[in-house]
């Protein structure tokens, strides 16, 4: 193909797209051999049949015994035979290999782009639509497979057929030669005209869709939200609304396709119209014959095919490059945190954290932390407590560099975070957070994300530690019990167990805690807080307090307001000192009394 009607953005995307066939060089190969081999002998049965019209059939011309036109016959239809036999087999062949050509190359571009979302950032999953990434990941692969099975090989192989066509056609009849090759520079321009309108519009379907994919995504996840608040209407009609806007992008593709399409298809009767009014003509005066104007006419709509199959190829390679681009924007992708080239591994911490002097701020946002300093022993509970925005969770997202501070710098055993391997950093880090997250699997699965070659007895004392292992051993299939979507087929007090049991099976040295206890019934509760003193013996732990009275033990208590620290005690000097905890215990404890 031409890339010279590719923009160079496409251009450089084409290329690249190309060189994931450089590994498959075999494979592009057998279809472009098999495409030409198919090209060609798709010339011969038009020629057979010529002959057959001028020497079997009598005409007149030919003064041959009826046997030996009946040898002929034989031998002609032996010959078409032969050539539908190899067309079957070099279509099956083709086919065969650029279809599994297709999958291997989505394999590759899958594995290549989830690959690249590993390796990215906690903000770039913050700033995006999990729809819209499950989308480029899942649907705009498939599409560039089509670029794989309808464009890769066939360029070829229609340009040779295009040439040995008018040069078969050129030597029986010049000048019906002439008269066919009258519509194809029309077709050629309309072909152009076609690609450019279509370049434009295929990257609005695919983003149309992408939204369509997030949308759905979201409103699934969210569904007992939508019926809790009786937001069925409103959502359908949200739905309805993506929905229309893909629906017009895909009209207008539609659009000009009933228009290109169709006036190919009447310059093709009206060159066929052409043929069969100049060829009885030349036939009268002598200067061709009967099986000359049967091969044109078979050989016409071959002729005008390429030009058509170059307008769809075009089209299919510009759908392929709009889905493409979309794929390697996330594969280009630079995480936002990484590596220091110089980067060690971490060695087994005892867990001292330090915050020096650290001041952050998200992507084009205000500062949400101010000169943070925080120090904490081995072992120690550091409780974190403030207003909603005081940033006591952007201090827990440093510690395992979700995030990276702009000023300062956080400290673990005295080494400094950024000049460590995220993987070492993290493998000493377990969270429990709020919003308690499992995976879709079953209860072993879940636990045993902590530490993967765990073993059975492994698993079940971590369950014990996080006083899980009694329901567990109650649910239907015990620890094989399937759980649902974020472990939907649990509550919440079991859901938050089965996180400390898989944080308990890591091991880690510093364990970050998102209190998640306020929405569980009293037994849940004296639980779960039982599974988090356990959990956090002998490790540091940062704990983000919402119940104040379940701190009272913490080492150190910082309170935070604003991005700032105000208050740094044990519960009892912050008690004393009459402050901004003191007045939020104090509130918290009065609300206690009067709904208990």
């Amino acid at each position: 193909m031409d890339t010279k009607n590719i923009p160079k953005n496409k251009r450089a995307v084409f290329r690249r797209l190309v060189n994931y066939l450089r590994p498959h060089k075999g494979d592009v190969a057998i279809g472009i051999i098999s495409n030409i081999a198919l090209a060609v002998v798709g010339l011969g049965p038009p020629l057979l049949f010529g002959a057959i019209t001028d020497q079997v059939v009598p005409n007149g011309k030919f003064d041959m015994p009826t046997h030996d036109r009946i040898n002929f016959l034989k031998l002609y239809a032996f010959g078409l035979v032969v050539l539908f036999l190899m067309q079957t087999i070099m279509s099956w062949m083709r086919a065969f290999v650029m279809h599994i050509l297709g999958e291997k190359i989505i394999l590759h571009l899958r594995k290549d782009i989830y690959a690249r979302l590993q390796t990215l950032s906690v903000s770039y999953f913050d700033s995006r639509q999990t729809g819209e990434i499950m989308s480029r990941v899942s649907s705009d692969t498939q599409v560039v497979e089509e670029f794989v099975n309808h464009a890769a090989d066939t360029v070829i192989s229609d340009v040779l057929k295009l040439i040995a066509m008018i040069s078969i056609m050129f030597w029986l009849s010049p000048a019906l030669m002439i008269v066919a090759l009258i519509p194809v520079p029309i077709m050629f321009f309309l072909a152009y005209r076609f690609a450019r309108k279509i370049r434009s519009i295929h990257r609005a379907v695919r983003e149309k869709l992408g939204d369509i994919n997030a949308d759905i995504q979201e409103k699934i996840s969210g569904m007992r939200i939508v019926k809790a608040f009786a937001r069925e209407e409103y959502e359908y009609d949200n739905f309805v609304a993506n929905a229309e806007n893909y629906f017009q992008e895909r009209v207008r593709v539609v659009t000009i396709w009933t228009r290109f399409f169709p006036s190919v298809e009447l310059l093709v009767r009206l060159g066929q119209v052409a043929i069969w009014v100049t060829g009885p003509i030349l036939i009268l005066k002598d200067q061709a014959t009967m099986g000359t104007l049967v091969i044109f006419t078979s050989y016409l709509g071959m002729l005008y095919e390429p030009v058509g199959n170059l307008a769809r190829i075009n089209d299919t390679i510009q759908r392929s490059l709009a889905a493409a681009e979309r794929i390697f924007e996330v594969i280009d992708e630079e995480p936002l945190i990484r590596d220091d080239e110089q980067a060690i591994e971490l060695p087994k911490v005892q867990g001292r954290v330090d915050f020096e002097s650290v001041t952050f701020k998200y992507d084009d946002g205000e500062e949400v932390l101010k000169e943070i300093s925080i120090h904490a022993e081995p072992g120690q509970i550091v409780a974190l407590v403030g207003r909603s925005g005081a940033g006591k969770t952007s201090i827990v997202n440093l510690i395992p560099r979700f995030y990276d501070p702009n000023e300062g710098r956080v400290l673990i055993d005295g080494f400094d975070i950024k000049r460590v391997t995220q993987k070492s950093l993290r493998s000493q880090i377990a969270m429990v957070l709020q919003d308690t997250f499992l995976f879709n699997g079953t209860v072993r699965d879940n636990i045993k994300y902590g530490k993967l070659d765990a073993t059975d007895e492994e698993i079940i004392e971590a369950a014990n530690t996080a006083n899980a292992h009694e329901f567990i051993e109650s649910c239907p299939k015990g620890y094989d019990t399937e759980i649902g979507e974020r472990g939907i087929k649990l509550s919440g007090g079991q859901k938050q167990r089965i996180a400390i049991a898989r944080a308990v099976l890591a091991d880690p040295r510093i364990l970050i805690l998102d209190e998640a206890t306020s929405s569980v019934d009293s037994e849940s509760e004296f639980l779960i807080h039982r599974a988090m003193d356990r959990l956090m013996e002998g490790r540091t732990t940062f704990v983000i307090a919402h119940r104040l009275s379940t701190i009272k033990h913490a080492n150190q208590i910082i309170t935070l307001a604003d991005g700032r620290v105000t208050e740094v005690g044990d519960h009892k000097s912050l008690l004393d000192q009459d402050g901004v905890y003191s007045q939020m215990y104090s509130m918290q404890f009065r609300l206690d009394e009067e709904m208990g």
